[in-house]
């Protein structure tokens, strides 16, 4: 049996997923059971060759997916009914904002199954911020006292070198959409409309709540298309402040002089906004090992082995007993979650929500570049975000109409 997955704990991908595939074949000896990881890019360019693979080409068993991919792998023909496979299966004890991206659009029959999730927060070193702010949860609220704390953190660091007041947390070291997105739905707008329609990535607000996160590099807050690691990181003291997933922040725990507190996403508008994310496993409709393949899905959803899994990556697990058991018994600045959980939102699960952010991720890779040169100019972008909307709309008209 072929699992395809993604490098979920960076360097540590290969020893993490090698001792809990040891925990599966402990209890399925008699299952083989191989593992391909793969980074997102290259995993979504497999998923329109698939369907159709050369003779030469493996053919995957289970394959982890962002789970607003789901809806498109349905379209495409590639993913297994498992409600057919096991109709006892069920998405009762899951997280509530995460069961909708496991179904075919329009109907209860599940096609990919939760394996875990994540979502954005503010995590601050509390030495730093101390130095600047008597009261970090309310100067942090809003994104105008976010950006006021960057320069006054500015100023108070400006004697060492390769400081910048936020981390970047985007592994190519660019502009982020997954982190733009809570300045964005501050705005009171969303990628597309209820009915999936239109969208609102050519609007006053997209572009107001988008310019919002870009301002981070404009003003030198952050440092992008810079070499990783090599400055303004939160561990060397020569960062602040970071907007990110959990997934990272247990660094600080065996740090104990570094003390990193949490907090939601600053607002853009009337209220902090969360980006929620999710992991599934779907198991291709080609597979020779489908009751194999459900054993594994099964395995890892279950209670003791979400908790393994999640604690070896450092995210959360997309079930709610051990989600809400892992925040009890978590440090303070975990807590948080509870309350930030509430206020998250996912990616629409439709076909052409890979596409879009996409799309957007390529936009945001322009202008990160003409920051970095100089040439940055809001029309620019504005022209970028009116042309993607005509795009996205015309995709909407053809797969979702």
């Amino acid at each position: 049996m072929i699992l395809w997955v993604m490098p979920d704990s960076g360097d540590r991908s290969k020893e993490n997923y090698a001792s809990f595939i040891s925990l599966f074949k402990k209890e399925n000896p008699s299952v083989d059971i191989s593992v391909r990881v793969f980074t997102r890019n290259v995993l979504w360019r497999r998923m329109f060759t698939i369907k159709h693979p050369t003779h030469e080409e493996e053919v995957p068993d289970i394959i982890q997916i962002p789970h607003y991919w789901t809806a498109l792998l349905v379209r495409e023909g590639v993913a297994t009914n498992l409600s057919e496979l096991d109709s006892s299966l069920s998405l009762t004890d899951c997280l509530p904002a995460l069961k909708d991206h496991c179904y075919q659009p329009g109907t209860k029959d599940i096609f990919s199954y939760p394996w875990w999730c994540d979502m954005s927060a503010l995590h601050y070193r509390a030495d730093h911020l101390k130095l600047v702010t008597s009261d970090p949860a309310r100067d942090l609220s809003t994104w105008k006292g976010f950006l006021e704390i960057c320069e006054k953190l500015r100023d108070t660091f400006k004697d060492v070198s390769g400081y910048y007041p936020v981390q970047n947390s985007d592994w190519r070291g660019s502009l982020s959409m997954r982190n733009a997105l809570p300045c964005v739905w501050g705005k009171g707008v969303d990628l597309v409309s209820s009915d999936f329609a239109t969208t609102a990535v050519g609007t006053k607000a997209f572009k107001e709540g988008l310019r919002s996160y870009i301002l981070l590099a404009l003003r030198n807050y952050m440092p992008i298309l810079r070499e990783r690691g090599s400055l303004g990181t939160m561990v060397s003291g020569k960062a602040s402040m970071m907007i990110s997933r959990k997934q990272g922040l247990s660094t600080f725990g065996a740090r104990r002089t570094t003390r990193v507190r949490t907090l939601p996403v600053p607002a853009t508008g009337a209220q902090s906004q969360a980006y929620l994310s999710g992991m599934n496993l779907f198991i291709n409709v080609l597979s020779q090992e489908k009751k194999n393949a459900l054993k594994f899905i099964k395995f890892c959803a279950r209670e003791d082995n979400q908790k393994k899994y999640t604690s070896m990556i450092d995210v959360f697990p997309a079930f709610e007993e051990p989600f809400y058991k892992l925040l009890a018994s978590a440090p303070q600045r975990l807590v948080a979650y509870g309350n930030i959980l509430s206020s998250a939102r996912t990616l629409p699960n439709i076909t052409i929500t890979g596409t879009i952010m996409e799309i957007l991720k390529h936009i945001l890779a322009v202008c990160a570049t003409q920051i970095v040169e100089g040439r940055f100019t809001q029309a620019a972008l504005d022209r970028a975000l009116d042309q993607a909307a005509k795009e996205i709309e015309y995709l909407l008209s053809i797969y979702e109409g």
